[in-house]
């Protein structure tokens, strides 16, 4: 009779599930954590401002706690802000029990830490403190780090201070993890693959020519390089189409009130009207549900990804699609300089690249086309991209923290 399992709870940082992104952080972490502790019944505690909404959305995946964000809470952390109190006195928006009765708090997400504001990225650091007071070991899993050097000294330390207090922090590539020890932190930090690869630990790459593009123009090329880079993406997406390309603008992430940059749609509609009409008419733009499903599916239907959101082309690359990775900051290199030379995809290093965002010209992008379509046309034979053996084999497994509080 095999050895009944103990029970234990895992709180996660709070996560925008109609970000795709979110959805795959969550969903690939869930998926990570379940491998790494066998030996334990685990319950996944997930906040949201729309619990049915994200308990549908995540009906599938099982332990899955999904509570609500309190009203009442607000208030309170309101008050915690103007006092100067908010990071050392910090409260969650959910029920305060939920989270002290943790077994291990798991911070997630892919740019809270790369300083947009140039500021601090409070919350998290509430979250790592609430969870520190009250005994509960603390883990990341899967974030970017980048610009801490934007930071007045003080804060800048404390942000270290912060990270050095977390049992482990999983770097998402090599990059990442050097740009941690430049600035003191390497003794608690390891390095294991976005979340997604967890997800999908196998990859087929058809040999198929280029006809389909998807292009994810996101708000953040706009925060980043000004309305101009409205009119670069726009030319080429002419040019594509005018070569023969069939063109589809598609969203990877996408926000209940339609503003800010976690809405992919307002700036793909604005690049669509950007467009020679003629153009535009055979230009779609995907308008779907936003869930890992269904945008998987539509992404599974092009032939090639060209985009400015990570776990868009992440999501894509795993789907077995070339990709051109659009950057927006550091992460982009760093995640294909990291894939190529130290993963196992680099055995398709000519289906995707890397190029900042208002450095892309659509020569570069046919370049891409041009590389893959060769090496489609030199056999038959699928080529298959399988990271189980690697996964197991990386040294994280043996340095997670044992499942019990201080």
């Amino acid at each position: 009779m095999p050895a009944q399992k103990t029970s234990r709870k895992i709180v996660f940082s709070f996560q925008l599930l109609t970000n795709i992104g979110c959805e795959i952080i969550i969903r690939g972490s869930i998926a990570f954590l379940k491998r790494a502790y066998p030996d334990h019944d685990l319950t996944f505690v997930v906040s949201s401002y729309h619990p049915e909404r994200d308990r549908a959305l995540l009906a599938d995946v099982s332990g899955v706690r999904v509570v609500p964000m309190l009203e009442r809470k607000r208030y309170v952390r309101g008050v915690l802000r103007k006092t100067g109190l908010f990071i050392s006195h910090w409260t969650p928006r959910f029920a305060s029990r939920e989270f002290k009765s943790a077994d291990l708090f798991c911070s997630v997400g892919g740019d809270i830490y790369t300083m947009f504001g140039d500021a601090l990225p409070e919350d998290w650091l509430g979250y790592e403190s609430y969870a520190t007071r009250h005994g509960i070991p603390a883990i990341m899993f899967g974030a970017n780090m980048e610009r801490f050097e934007v930071l007045s000294e003080a804060h800048r330390t404390q942000l270290l201070d912060h990270l050095k207090r977390f049992r482990l922090l999983v770097a998402r590539d090599q990059g990442t993890a050097d740009y941690l020890a430049g600035h003191g932190i390497a003794d608690n930090v390891a390095i294991f693959p976005d979340p997604i690869f967890s997800l999908r630990p196998q990859t087929v790459f058809e040999r198929r020519k280029v006809h389909r593009i998807g292009i994810n123009f996101t708000p953040f090329l706009l925060e980043k390089f000004g309305d101009g880079i409205v009119d670069r993406y726009a030319r080429i997406t002419e040019e594509l189409v005018r070569r023969g390309y069939e063109v589809s603008l598609v969203p990877h992430v996408s926000s209940p009130d339609g503003r800010g940059t976690q809405h992919d749609p307002r700036s793909l509609d604005r690049l669509h009207a950007a467009l020679d009409p003629d153009i535009a008419a055979k230009v779609q733009v995907w308008h779907g549900e936003m869930s890992f499903a269904n945008v998987s599916q539509m992404l599974s239907e092009l032939d090639m990804f060209v985009g400015a959101r990570m776990h868009g082309c992440l999501s894509s690359l795993t789907l077995g699609k070339p990709v051109f990775f659009v950057g927006y900051s550091r992460k982009a290199k760093t995640m294909v300089d990291w894939l190529k030379a130290a993963s196992p995809f680099n055995d398709m290093a000519q289906s995707f690249c890397v190029k900042d965002g208002d450095k892309v010209e659509v020569r570069d992008i046919e370049a891409l086309i041009a590389d893959h379509d060769a090496w489609a046309a030199a056999g038959d034979t699928p080529v298959t991209v399988d990271t189980r053996g690697w996964l197991d084999g990386l040294p994280l497994w043996q340095q997670m923290p044992v499942l019990s509080k201080a």
